[in-house]
C-alpha cells in the first residue's frame, strides 16, 4: 500500500445473493489480501450451507465461524474485533477488505453506534414470549439496567421491552446511549463499493441460490443442530431459512411451503437491505448489467486507487 492507502479500508455490500463474495474474492486475489465478514449470519459455527459460507475459498476469511448458535453477538463486538483484523492486515502492508450485508455493522464501523438502530424482529418476539410465560421482564431490567429502571414506570411495557432490546442487541445499557452517543470509533478511513442488480435478475438469484443450499443438504443440516441438542429458538437458528426448515421437520408445513416461505423471506431482506444502504453516505453503486465479476472487481480496484 501506499502512505496515502494504509489506513484506508475497502467495503463491499449490498443485499443478500447480490454476489458480493465472489466479486471481493476476487479482488482480494488481485489485491493478495484478507477479507472481513461483516455478515451477522456467518459468526455462527455449524451454520453452513444456510448462510453460503465461503468454506472452500482460498481466500483467508475472518470473522467467520467465531460463535455458537446459542450465543449472542452484538455490533460493539463487530467493531471491536473488525477493527482488530483490520489494523493486523494492514500491520502486513495489504488492504483490509470488509464484505457483507448486515448494514448495521458496517454503519458501526464506520460511522459510530447510534441507540436508535439497535433493532432485532426476533429479540422483540423472545421477549414477548417471556413474558407471555410469567417472566417478569421489569426485574429483567433491574439486573441489567438499574438507572433506565429507575427511570421506567413498571407498567410501561413498551418502554420496558425496548430498553431490553437495545441491551441485548448492543451490549450496553440503554441508559448509556442516553448518555454517549458514539463516534466513529477508529482512525480508519473507508470507501464503500454496494453491488446493484435489477430486482428481477437479483430475485432469480435468491431463487436458484435457495433450490441450491437444499440441494447441498441444508435439511440435513438443521437436522443435525437439532440433534446436536440445539434449540430452535436460539440465536444462530432465528436466521432465515433455519426457522421455516424446522416447520417442516416438525410436520407443520410442506416442503412447497418451506420453499416458498423461505424465498419470500429472503427477498423480503434483500429489499430491506437496499433500502438501508441507500440511506448510507458516500456508497459508490455498482451496476452488474451484464459485466462479469472479474470486470466488476477490476472496476472496483480501480475507483478504490482513484
Amino acid at each position: 500500500m501506499t502512505n496515502a492507502q494504509d489506513r484506508t479500508a475497502l467495503i463491499i455490500c449490498g443485499p443478500t445473493a447480490s454476489g458480493k463474495t465472489e466479486i471481493a474474492e476476487l479482488v482480494a486475489k488481485k489485491l493478495d489480501t484478507a477479507i472481513i465478514s461483516a455478515d451477522s449470519r456467518q459468526i455462527y459455527k455449524h451454520l453452513n450451507i444456510g448462510t453460503a459460507k465461503p468454506l472452500d475459498s482460498t481466500i483467508q476469511h475472518h470473522m467467520i465461524d467465531i460463535i455458537e448458535p446459542d450465543e449472542r453477538f452484538n455490533a460493539m463486538q463487530f467493531v471491536q474485533l473488525a477493527i482488530n483484523w483490520m489494523d493486523k492486515i494492514a500491520q502486513s502492508g495489504k488492504i483490509p477488505i470488509i464484505v457483507g450485508g448486515t448494514g448495521l455493522y458496517i454503519r458501526a464501523l464506520t460511522q459510530g453506534i447510534f441507540p436508535g438502530e439497535f433493532k432485532d424482529d426476533n429479540v422483540r418476539k423472545e421477549l414477548k414470549l417471556k413474558k407471555k410465560q410469567g417472566e417478569n421482564l421489569y426485574t429483567m431490567l433491574k439486573d441489567v439496567d438499574p438507572i433506565a429502571a429507575g427511570k421506567i414506570n413498571p407498567k410501561n411495557y413498551v418502554r420496558i421491552e425496548r430498553a431490553l432490546e437495545v441491551y441485548i442487541v448492543s451490549g450496553k445499557p440503554i441508559s448509556y446511549w442516553w448518555e454517549y452517543q458514539t463516534k466513529p470509533p477508529s482512525d480508519w478511513n473507508f470507501k464503500k463499493f454496494a453491488i446493484q442488480m435489477d430486482k428481477k435478475t437479483l430475485y432469480k438469484r435468491i431463487e436458484d441460490r435457495t433450490e441450491k443450499m437444499l440441494q447441498q443438504g441444508w435439511i440435513e443440516e438443521v437436522r443435525d443442530l437439532l440433534g446436536k441438542g440445539i434449540s430452535p429458538d436460539c440465536p444462530g437458528l432465528t436466521s432465515i431459512g433455519y426457522g421455516q426448515i424446522v416447520r417442516y421437520i416438525r410436520g407443520e408445513i410442506d416442503y412447497e411451503q418451506m420453499f416458498n416461505d423461505i424465498v419470500r423471506d429472503t427477498k423480503r431482506y434483500a429489499k430491506r437491505q437496499i433500502t438501508w444502504f441507500r440511506k448510507e453516505p458516500d456508497v459508490h453503486w455498482v451496476e452488474v448489467g451484464k459485466s462479469s465479476p472479474e470486470q466488476i472487481a477490476d472496476k472496483i480496484i480501480n475507483l478504490f486507487f482513484e
